[in-house]
């Protein structure tokens, strides 16, 4: 017994599949595809994603991400049994993205049950000219120049505030290292615009308290970001909780950081995983 059911974000999306002849879930599955990376195996199931190129009908071409699944599940208070988790990921963008927050634009969402096989297809939109934060600190030690110290620092207002926001709808990323951090910074002049996206959102989940998730999210963001100095760090933390603190010097910063319950938390939360 097979059941379908399929979800795209928009008519225009619907539409673009339909042109390239990828307008429903069994095209989708049987589509050749080329990994982007090693699909992940677990227990029963399995999961994968790949790059493709749309055509739109002026002949324009758009950058999309398959991911495809079959019994890659998770399970909820609402789904005992297991649920596939790009449908949790599909949610989570949808949602987000009603919120404003910066996320990955979602396209389609399918999932079929094909003689008990468990089958899901989460089809994003391509963040161009986008780098995860980490390999993008990394560019930058490589060519160390003042100017690029300062890009360093012009970035941390905006991913503070992305993070912020996430939380404060009470969302938990459950998987906020830098490499799920992705930016992309424009320079014009001594303008710098920077547009900041959260990816991997499969794990993300809606939470009682906002508390909890800031000092989850908080605690694995500064353990795993090391290319951030003390000092990058705390800016970020004063950006976060919006304490205008940035004009301190570095030791007065943290002196004035760690008055604070929620920074105390979260600094010995790490200071004990450290050790």
């Amino acid at each position: 017994m097979t059941s379908i059911n399929e979800y795209f974000y928009a008519p225009a999306d619907r539409e673009l599949l339909q042109f390239n002849e990828l307008g429903n879930f069994t095209s989708l599955w049987e589509a050749e595809l080329d990994w982007f990376e090693p699909p992940n195996y677990r227990r029963s199931g399995w999961s994968g994603a790949a790059r493709y190129e749309l055509r739109r009908k002026n002949n324009e071409i758009v950058g999309v991400f398959i991911k495809r699944q079959e019994n890659h599940l998770r399970r909820t208070w609402s789904s005992p049994k297991g649920c596939p988790t790009f449908r949790i990921e599909w949610q989570n963008l949808r949602k987000l993205t009603q919120y404003q927050i910066g996320v990955p634009n979602p396209l389609y969402y399918g999932e079929r049950n094909l003689d008990g096989r468990r089958q899901a297809i989460l089809i994003t939109y391509e963040l161009k000219n986008f780098k995860p934060l980490d390999e993008w600190l990394c560019d930058l030690d490589n060519k160390t120049t003042a100017a690029n110290k300062d890009l360093r620092l012009a970035v941390l207002p905006e991913i503070a505030d992305v993070v912020r926001r996430l939380h404060d709808h009470r969302f938990r990323h459950n998987c906020l290292y830098p490499k799920h951090i992705m930016l992309k910074v424009r320079q014009d002049g001594d303008l710098t615009a920077t547009d900041i996206r959260l990816i991997d959102l499969e794990k993300a989940r809606r939470v009682f308290s906002p508390l909890r998730a800031r000092i989850r999210d908080l605690d694995t963001l500064l353990r795993h970001c090391p290319d951030w100095s003390s000092y990058e760090k705390d800016l970020f933390l004063n950006y976060y909780l919006n304490l205008k603190l940035d004009n301190l010097f570095p030791k007065q910063l943290a002196d004035e950081l760690w008055k604070i319950p929620l920074i105390k938390w979260v600094k010995r939360r790490i200071a004990s995983k450290n050790s």
